[in-house]
């Protein structure tokens, strides 16, 4: 009887606990842009920042501020940070100046890319230097962020990487674990881009990665911190980890590492932008956790329909390179594209006068250092410049892009050129979509010259260009830093060299998405009839053994890409002409939801997908039976468990229906045919 009651009492706490989460979702959509709901007040030596959902405490100590707790506001728990007389922020052997520091709280207002906020600024002086924080509150996030500013005021300033901490937060260590989930990018190199690790804390340990998740063994609480940089390995002088944890006694010390700079990267008496760290809470669900992640993270930049949404050509995939760049051959893909609903149009490499190293033309090869001339159409390729392209992509309605490769040279110290050119090509043709590729990132003189040929082009233009950031080689900005700047153009695959699986694809969009917006992401689709031969006759996961509709499908949660030359797609391509003009009706309702994936982790032969959450009651799944003989399956989700709810089809293969999740929250799904996907929209009853 006592194991029944047990049982009884589990299965309770489960449904109240995802109740709860779903309502926190319907919580973080009525907050949206509510910033009178934030605050910001120093009185009595103690600073209180917070909204709705979070509230951190700190006693002031003349500016050097120490953590006093943590409130998670609808969850109702607050955890105390037992800081002693340790700050949060400090140098080793450096101690803040008394009665020098400052404090000042005023509201953001919003940019046509990032929402209101409430700032609050904070001035710590140290010898030798100043320390500037910027906690950024958005009314809907359940965390609370930290710019990082540096200024040398000595030149005689010395520091090694690992000589400052910058949160740290001191607790009982009793019930806790860690779990850092570590970002790989050079995705031209790499096929798995998410690598989790957790543990029980004992000793000292270092942990890698953006994100680490702090969650209670035994209560509905925990925080999350995010460390906004480049993914782990590609980060400048980097101390080789991005969190410590410390276990001493009856106490558990974590500290987050490392901002990205040494003294030389200094100016002196010149503020140095650095890392932003957030600091945010979560209920200790699964989903809780996502959903307070991510709460944070749309706050990154506004995802506008008319903008941001996008099924963008790019014909490099086809691997013929510049070899095919012409006015003629860009009108008759125009034509092509339009049939199919595709929206932007994105000429790479080699539409420019200066060839660059990837030409598959013989002559001289450009590709560290451009001049303006080098970036004017090419006069044999383009004797009429983009006029009647772009007359025709107009007519179409179908925007333009350009392929753009900053002048790495010197740490982009030739930026302020590089942004005129690419001012001039917005200001003559209109152009407001550019792939931005190329970047390295060695030093921080690098990081800021780029940073500022980005903002002078975003603000002269008041934020109408849209960058589609490659992630595919060298050290770049990854998946959490100036996120701000458009989407992330993800990798590089290719039927020629067998690098294309679409249930590759499929499983890196859906582990990314645990911890990334996947609808800020451009993802490939490719022409699956191209180069058959390579794979051979055995190949069980070969594109051609995949339908065209199921390739585009997988792309469907983040930016759809169509990698290939549409004038080489045969005839039997146009019959999923259907599905991409569903899809382009229903996109932008699509990315407006949380999404996070559902099911199993793709290998090419089990379930999965992908659940678009818009409310407690309502929201969309797609569902993908991968290469199984299993037509029907019980699929886990982020519903509530024994929760009525209606499945209305969308499009794909399945059929409406209706039923009750069980105690997990999974529900019961059919696809009759393997290889097979179904778009659902769902209402819980």
């Amino acid at each position: 009887m006592k194991i029944i009651i047990n049982t009884i009492l589990c299965l309770l706490f489960s449904i109240i606990s995802f109740t709860q989460t779903n309502g926190l979702i319907d919580d973080v959509n009525s907050e949206h842009n509510n910033i009178t709901n934030c605050y910001s007040k120093l009185e009595n030596d103690m600073l209180v920042i917070g909204n709705s959902f979070i509230e951190r405490r700190f006693k002031w100590n003349n500016g050097d501020i120490i953590s006093i707790d943590i409130t998670n506001k609808k969850a109702g728990k607050t955890i105390k940070i037992n800081n002693d007389k340790n700050p949060d922020f400090n140098f080793k052997n450096l101690n803040a100046k008394p009665k020098e520091n400052s404090y000042v709280s005023a509201v953001v207002e919003a940019t046509p890319i990032v929402p209101t906020y409430l700032s609050s600024e904070i001035i710590t002086k140290y010898e030798g230097i100043e320390v500037k924080r910027i906690f950024k509150i958005f009314p809907s996030s359940m965390g609370i962020a930290c710019e990082y500013y540096l200024k040398k005021v000595s030149e005689d300033l010395q520091f090694s990487r690992s000589d400052f901490i910058i949160e740290q937060l001191s607790f009982e260590n009793t019930k806790w674990s860690l779990e850092t989930v570590e970002f790989i990018d050079r995705t031209d190199h790499h096929n798995t881009y998410v690598k989790k690790d957790t543990i029980l804390p004992d000793n000292t340990n270092k942990h890698v990665g953006n994100i680490m998740y702090v969650s209670s063994l035994v209560e509905d609480e925990g925080l999350y911190f995010l460390k906004e940089s480049p993914c782990s390995m590609s980060q400048i002088n980097y101390p080789k980890y991005d969190f410590t944890s410390i276990r001493k006694k009856h106490a558990i010390t974590l500290n987050s590492v490392g901002l990205g700079v040494k003294p030389t990267d200094l100016e002196l008496n010149e503020w140095t932008k650095t890392f932003t760290y957030v600091v945010g809470v979560h209920n200790n669900q699964e989903l809780g956790k996502k959903v307070a992640l991510r709460s944070y993270q749309m706050n990154n930049r506004i995802l506008k329909s008319d903008r941001d949404e996008m099924i963008m050509v790019n014909t490099w995939g086809d691997r013929n390179k510049d070899t095919k760049l012409n006015e003629k051959f860009i009108l008759d893909e125009l034509k092509e594209a339009h049939k199919f609903g595709f929206t932007h149009y994105q000429i790479d490499d080699g539409w420019q006068q200066g060839l660059s190293k990837n030409s598959g033309y013989e002559g001289e090869r450009l590709w560290d250092s451009w001049s303006f001339e080098d970036w004017l159409p090419h006069k044999e390729r383009f004797p009429n410049g983009f006029k009647n392209i772009l007359t025709l992509a107009d007519s179409l309605d179908i925007k333009i892009g350009l392929w753009f490769h900053p002048t790495n040279e010197n740490n982009y110290a030739r930026w302020e050129q590089d942004a005129n050119i690419v001012l001039n090509l917005y200001e003559k043709y209109g152009i407001k979509n550019f792939k931005i590729d190329g970047i390295k990132l060695p030093s921080k003189k690098a990081d800021i010259n780029l940073n500022l040929f980005f903002d002078k082009i975003l603000i002269s233009t008041n934020y109408d260009i849209v960058f589609n950031l490659d992630v595919t080689a060298d050290k770049r900005y990854g998946y959490h830093y100036n996120n701000h700047l458009g989407n992330i153009f993800l990798e590089n695959r290719y039927t020629d060299w067998k690098t294309y699986y679409p249930y590759k694809t499929l499983r890196n969009i859906w582990m990314l998405s645990n911890y990334v917006p996947p609808q800020k992401i451009q993802l490939q689709f490719l022409n699956k009839w191209r180069k058959t031969e390579a794979y051979g006759d055995n190949d069980l996961y070969a594109p051609a053994n995949y339908s065209f509709d199921y390739t585009f499908a997988i792309t469907m949660p983040a930016q759809p890409l169509a990698w290939f030359e549409v004038t080489g797609l045969p005839d039997e391509a146009f019959t999923s002409i259907e599905l991409f003009q569903q899809y382009k009706s229903i996109s932008s309702k699509l990315h407006r939801a949380q999404i996070f994936p559902i099911g199993n982790e793709p290998n090419g032969k089990t379930y999965t997908g992908f659940q678009f959450i818009h409310s407690s009651t309502e929201g969309y799944i797609l569902v993908f039976r991968e290469l199984n003989s299993i037509n029907n399956f019980n699929l886990s989700s982020l519903l509530s468990p024994n929760t009525s709810v209606k499945f209305q089809k969308i499009f794909g293969a399945g059929s409406d229906f209706s039923t009750t999740t069980d105690y997990e929250g999974k529900i019961p799904v059919c696809l009759d045919k393997p290889n097979s996907f179904c778009l659902y929209k769902y209402v819980v009853e």
